[in-house]
C-alpha cells in the first residue's frame, strides 16, 4: 500500500458521496463537481483544490493523515451561494458513510471554512477544509 493508493481511495469515496447528494446538486446544478478547475465552465462549481497525504506514524502501512480543501466558485454578488454549497459539501462528507477501497476512515473533522472575493472582483470562492485519518484494512 502506498500513500497514493490511500489518497486515490479517499478521493473516490469523497466524490461518490458528493455527486450523489441531491441538496448539493440543487445548490450547484448537475455535473458541477470537478477534480480540477474546469475551463470556460458556467458558475457555480465545486473543485477539489488540495489533497495532501502523509504517514500517520513512521511506517506508511500504519495509517495516513489527509488534509483536504474543497472550494466552490460563484459569480453571485454575495458570498451566500458559494458558502452554502461549500458548507453543504463538508456536511455531506462529515455525515455520510465514506466507502474506501482497502482502507477505513478513522476520523474526519472540519478544520476551517472561509470565503473571499475572486481576484477579478466578479464573484466569491468559499473553501471547506477537512482533516481525515485512515488506516489500512488488514
Amino acid at each position: 500500500m502506498s500513500l497514493a493508493d490511500v489518497q486515490t481511495a479517499l478521493r473516490a469515496g469523497f466524490f461518490s458521496l458528493l455527486v450523489a447528494d441531491g441538496v448539493l446538486q440543487s445548490l450547484l446544478g448537475s455535473d458541477r463537481i470537478f477534480e480540477a478547475p474546469p475551463r470556460a465552465e458556467a458558475f457555480p462549481y465545486l473543485v477539489l483544490e488540495a489533497l495532501e497525504t502523509r504517514p500517520l506514524l513512521a511506517e506508511i502501512g500504519e495509517g495516513a493523515v489527509h488534509a483536504l480543501s474543497l472550494s466552490v466558485f460563484s459569480r453571485e454578488r454575495s458570498r451566500d451561494e458559494a458558502a452554502s454549497a461549500a458548507g453543504r459539501a463538508a456536511e455531506v462528507l462529515m455525515n455520510g458513510p465514506i466507502a474506501l477501497t482497502g482502507h477505513r476512515l478513522v476520523n474526519l473533522t472540519m478544520t476551517t471554512i472561509s470565503s473571499r472575493r475572486l481576484r477579478d472582483g466578479r464573484g466569491y470562492r468559499a473553501t471547506s477544509s477537512l482533516r481525515a485519518v485512515t488506516e489500512p484494512l488488514t
